[in-house]
């Protein structure tokens, strides 16, 4: 008994190249995209512009960073939880029950010690940790497009060396180790910046030694990796100077990268569940228009959320403003670590892979 192999369709063969052809690249859209909106290896101009245009440019460049750009990508994360079967799937129970415990949990503190100071300081450390956990993830879609690279997880040290060195320069950032900043006694651990600065160049020196023979297909990474680390490398060395200035002008860039790169893996989301591939080689133009579409859908929808806030704040309620968007930011933290999570793969799943 023999089994014919029919042919591919022409249709398949032809979707099939630009996926292959997007694979060996390592970009998840294109390299002009994913440089923009993912690596924003722009950063630099961001703080170059800042730094030379004086307070008034830092508060412009503020306030479309909080309205047009942070603002939105948090709340795209309640719209993937509502829409996105594919995301909840059979979990909506858990996001309808963890909605209603943060927004009671956040109406206790506010209502129980009478300000948003508890809150604040919950949104400060609740966002540095899913600031090193977006980064250290997009950093693993990156690496597990290279076709050589088998996935079996990242390992603990790489967890812990990555999230603890974007953890680290949050908490310097925050004023942990200054000499007169609201931490006493704790300049004494400035000395460990020098030793701490150690792990992005080992993970970029890594990086480059992989490109070795991955050629082409690592470039998407390393780019993303020498982008995200250097900014992060420039906020320590400003925290270790004690420039407040220069710390705020990076922590705006890195706000800026911090949301951009998410909107990006979101419209890339996207299109990966809709059966399409995140590039279309020559169809560049498409996926312009793609994220075009989709930023100015946000534009146009919080311009209205920025009408509306505007007019409570005119009426002396900007601190329930201010209370609304923490429990869309702790929606955000929350949701954002379940429905990103690849779902852990027994024994055979893996040697099904390795067969």
């Amino acid at each position: 008994m023999s089994a014919e192999v029919s042919p591919m369709p022409v249709r398949s063969r032809v979707a099939a190249v630009p996926a292959a052809r997007d694979q060996a690249s390592g970009f998840l859209f294109s390299p002009l995209i994913d440089l923009l909106f993912i690596a924003n290896i722009c950063w630099p101009l961001i703080l170059f512009i800042d730094g030379f245009g004086g307070a008034t440019t830092h508060q412009s460049l503020t306030f479309w960073q909080i309205y047009f750009i942070t603002t939105p990508h948090r709340w795209i994360t309640l719209v993937l939880v509502g829409l996105d079967k594919k995301k909840t799937a059979d979990r909506r129970g858990l996001f309808i029950g963890l909605a209603l415990a943060i927004v009671a949990g956040c109406l206790c503190l506010r209502f129980g010690t009478g300000t948003l100071l508890c809150l604040g300081v919950i949104d400060y450390i609740w966002n540095a940790w899913h600031f090193s956990s977006q980064h250290h993830g997009i950093y693993r879609i990156y690496q597990r497009r290279q076709p050589q690279h088998r996935d079996n997880g990242a390992s603990w040290g790489e967890k812990a060396l990555f999230r603890g060195f974007v953890l680290y320069v949050i908490a310097r950032v925050a004023g942990w180790g200054w000499t007169e900043g609201p931490f006493p006694g704790s300049d004494a651990f400035a000395p460990l910046d020098l030793i701490v600065a150690g792990i992005p160049l080992y993970f970029v020196l890594r990086q480059l030694f992989q490109m070795r023979s991955l050629a082409a297909s690592g470039i998407a990474s390393f780019a993303y990796l020498a982008s995200m680390m250097g900014l992060f490398t420039a906020m320590l060395y400003a925290s270790h100077l004690q420039d407040s200035q220069l710390v705020l002008r990076l922590a705006l860039a890195s706000a800026i990268f911090h949301s951009l790169e998410y909107l990006a893996i979101v419209t890339w989301s996207v299109q990966q569940s809709r059966g399409k591939p995140a590039s279309t080689g020559d169809a560049q133009p498409g996926v312009f228009a793609y994220l075009a579409g989709m930023w100015m859908l946000f534009l146009v929808a919080f311009v209205v959320l920025i009408g509306v806030g505007n007019y409570l704040l005119s009426r002396g309620y900007f601190e329930v403003w201010l209370l609304v968007n923490m429990i869309v930011a702790f929606w955000h933290y929350c949701f954002d670590g379940l429905i990103w999570k690849s779902p852990k793969r027994t024994r055979a799943d893996l040697a099904v892979e390795a067969a």
